[in-house]
């Protein structure tokens, strides 16, 4: 079988909303992380798996005063419903899509001197859930 590479430009980011992710994002990275507790049995060990969380870390150039502003709808989400979660879908070009209801954080606003205005953001995954369908 031939190697695969994937890389950030393979991916393709949806947001409820419509929103324009790709064209801002610099960096997107979903992480599901298990909370495992070992005992230690007089048989060996053993595991129980107690909770799984997730996050979502998005890194992306300030898009304030654009037409479907992800900074705007942001802000706005948090302004009017701030426990009501917004869907985020992320694909690789492989087809293999994943789909998770995050909280909305306002985005950071300013600058330095001569850089590109950037945000970052790291979401919690309410509840820990994705939806994970590999092709």
């Amino acid at each position: 079988m031939a190697t695969v590479v994937i890389t950030g430009r393979d991916i393709s980011l949806s947001f409820t909303g419509g929103t324009d992710i790709e064209a801002q994002a610099t960096n997107a990275v979903l992480t599901k992380v298990l909370d495992r507790q070992t005992y230690q049995t007089l048989d060996g060990e053993a595991y129980k798996t107690t909770n799984v969380t997730a996050t979502f870390q998005l890194d992306m150039l300030a898009d304030w005063g654009k037409m479907n502003s992800v900074c705007e709808a942001l802000w706005t989400a948090c302004d009017t419903a701030p426990d009501t979660d917004i869907t985020i879908s992320l694909t690789a070009a492989t087809g293999a899509v994943f789909s998770f209801p995050i909280k909305p954080s306002y985005p950071t606003v300013g600058g330095a001197g001569m850089d590109a205005q950037t945000v970052s953001y790291t979401f919690l995954v309410s509840n820990g859930a994705v939806t994970e369908t590999f092709s």
